[in-house]
C-alpha cells in the first residue's frame, strides 16, 4: 500500500477537482456538442470525443458506426468496458460505460505507478523514478490517464512489459506488449526496442520472439477488420480519411491554432530530451533502445499524427518523462520549471477538454 502513496495516484484527485471546476465554472465553445452528455453529475465530462467511439463500440460493437468509422479505434479498451459496465447495474448503460472506465482507469493508473516506480528504479535509480512519477503527475495530458481514453490501460501494459523485460522474463513482457497494441495503435512500436535488445542479448531467441509477438498486434487487428468488412486495410483507409490538423496545419495558420500550442511545447520538449539523452557522451547503452524507440514514435507521431494529440501520444511513452527526469538530476531549477510549466499547462489543458474545446 505504501507505493500506492505516490504523486501521480494523487494527481487523479487534482483531476476530478479540475473537471468538476470546468463544468461548474467552464464555459461553452458555441459549437454542438458531437455527442449528448451522459446522466452521471460531474463525472460525465470525461466523456468528450473519442469517448463515444469507445463508449459505442463497447455497447454495439464495431458496427455502431457508419462508414466503419468504429476501426479507426482498438478493440482493448472497449472491451474492459464492455466487461464493467454491468457491475452498475443500477445506472443507465452511458453512465454505466462512463463510471466503469473512470474506475478501471483509477485502478489502472494505480498499478501503472507501482510497475513504473519499480521500473525506473531498477534501470534509473530512486531519484529519477521520483521525479518520473511527478512529471507524469502533472504532464499538461495526464487528465487522459482518468477520461473515458484507453491512455490508462496502455500505459499500464507497456510499464508492467517493460518491467519484466528487464527482469529478464521477455516471454512474459511479450502478451503484455501484445495487449498494449490492441490499445493503442503505435504500442506496436515497442517491439523495436526489444528486437535492439535482443541484438546484445545472450538470449537471442527469446528476445526475437518476444519482439515478434509485440509486432503481431497490428496485423492481428488488420485480420480483425478482414473478417468483418473483407477488407485487409479498412483501419489505415479509415484513418487516412479522418481530417486531421497536423503539423503543417499549424503553420499554415498559426494564429487559429495558437491553443494547440500546449501540444507544440510537450512535443517539442520531449524531442530535445530524448535526443539529447541519446547523443549524450556518457549515455546509457541499457537506456539506447528505450530512446531510440521513443524518437521514432516521436517522429512519425510528428509528421503524420494529429497535432491535438501530441501531448496525449507522449503520456504513454515512459522514455520521453524518463529523459526528463534523468537530466533534471544536475538541474535542480529545470525541475522545478517543468514541474510549475507542466501544472499550469494540465490545468488549462483539462478544462478546456471537458467544455468541448476541440484541441485534444
Amino acid at each position: 500500500m505504501r507505493e500506492l502513496a505516490n504523486s501521480l495516484v494523487g494527481s487523479r484527485a487534482i483531476v476530478v477537482l479540475l473537471v468538476a471546476t470546468g463544468v461548474v465554472f467552464g464555459y461553452s465553445t458555441g459549437q454542438f456538442p458531437p455527442i449528448p452528455d451522459v446522466n452521471l453529475p460531474v463525472l460525465y465530462s470525461l466523456a468528450r470525443w473519442d469517448s463515444g467511439y469507445y463508449m459505442g463500440i463497447a455497447r454495439l460493437g464495431y458496427g455502431a458506426f457508419a462508414d466503419n468509422r468504429a476501426y479507426a479505434f482498438l478493440p482493448g479498451f472497449p472491451l474492459i468496458l464492455r466487461l464493467l459496465y454491468p457491475l452498475f447495474f443500477w445506472l443507465d448503460i452511458a453512465p454505466a460505460e462512463v463510471m466503469a472506465g473512470f474506475v478501471w482507469n483509477l485502478v489502472a493508473v494505480a498499478l501503472a505507478s507501482v510497475y513504473l516506480a519499480k521500473l525506473t528504479r531498477l534501470i534509473l535509480g530512486p531519484d529519477v523514478a521520483n521525479r518520473t512519477l511527478a512529471l507524469l503527475a502533472v504532464y499538461p495530458s495526464t487528465f487522459f490517464l482518468s477520461a473515458i481514453y484507453p491512455e490508462a490501460t496502455a500505459l499500464l501494459l507497456i510499464v508492467a512489459s517493460l518491467y519484466y523485460l528487464e527482469g529478464g522474463k521477455p516471454l512474459v513482457a511479450a502478451p503484455l506488449g501484445f495487449l498494449a497494441g490492441l490499445v493503442r495503435p503505435e504500442s506496436f512500436l515497442f517491439s523495436v526496442p526489444i528486437f535492439v535488445k535482443a541484438l546484445s542479448e545472450k538470449r537471442k531467441l527469446r528476445m526475437l520472439l518476444a519482439s515478434i509477438i509485440v509486432f503481431l498486434s497490428a496485423p492481428a487487428f488488420a485480420i480483425f477488420s478482414y473478417y468483418t468488412t473483407g477488407n485487409l486495410f479498412t483501419t489505415l483507409q479509415v484513418t487516412r480519411a479522418w481530417p486531421i490538423c497536423s503539423v503543417f496545419c499549424f503553420a499554415n495558420n498559426p494564429i487559429f491554432n495558437l491553443p494547440f500550442m500546449i501540444n507544440l511545447v510537450s512535443i517539442s520538449l520531449a524531442i530535445l530530451f530524448v535526443v539529447y539523452s541519446l547523443v549524450r557522451p556518457n549515455a546509457s547503452t541499457r537506456m539506447f533502445p528505450y530512446y531510440l524507440w521513443a524518437l521514432i514514435t516521436i517522429a512519425i507521431v510528428f509528421y503524420v499524427g494529429e497535432m491535438r494529440s501530441w501531448s496525449r501520444f507522449m503520456l504513454v511513452l515512459p522514455p520521453v518523462i524518463w529523459a526528463q527526469a534523468e537530466y533534471s538530476l544536475t538541474h535542480p531549477r529545470l525541475f522545478q520549471g517543468l514541474i510549475i510549466s507542466y501544472a499550469v499547462m494540465m490545468c488549462l489543458a483539462t478544462i478546456l477538454f471537458v467544455n468541448w474545446y476541440p484541441m485534444l
